[in-house]
């Protein structure tokens, strides 16, 4: 499993989110709170997500992008409105070791 940031034209998509293999685990908006994600399948990221209180079910379809993705976003309905999608790893290169002088 991978952590990732997420941005978005969207606040509420802004947060962090959890993914294995080609799914999202999980998903968490900073003004939200937990997401309810499902899954679409397809190649890249293809899930919808929806939080408590928000009427719209947010569309996500993204592709990789180096250690992360990027792809759109709509808060679907008729009227849908599209806005830019990122994730950024959190997790990854560990911090190098720092030797330390022996004394003596």
């Amino acid at each position: 499993m991978a952590n990732y940031t997420t941005n978005s034209g969207f606040n509420d998509l802004d947060g962090s989110m959890v993914v294995s293999g080609s799914d999202v685990s999980s998903y968490t908006s900073t003004s939200r709170g937990a997401g309810t994600v499902t899954n679409l399948g397809g190649t890249g990221l293809i899930f919808n997500v929806r939080f408590t209180g928000v009427p719209q079910t947010y569309h996500i379809n993204a592709s990789t992008n180096g250690t992360g993705y990027s792809g759109n976003a709509n808060n679907g309905g008729a009227t849908a409105v599209q806005e830019t999608w990122t994730a950024t790893a959190t997790t990854g290169k560990s911090k190098p070791k720092t030797k330390r002088a022996k004394a003596g």
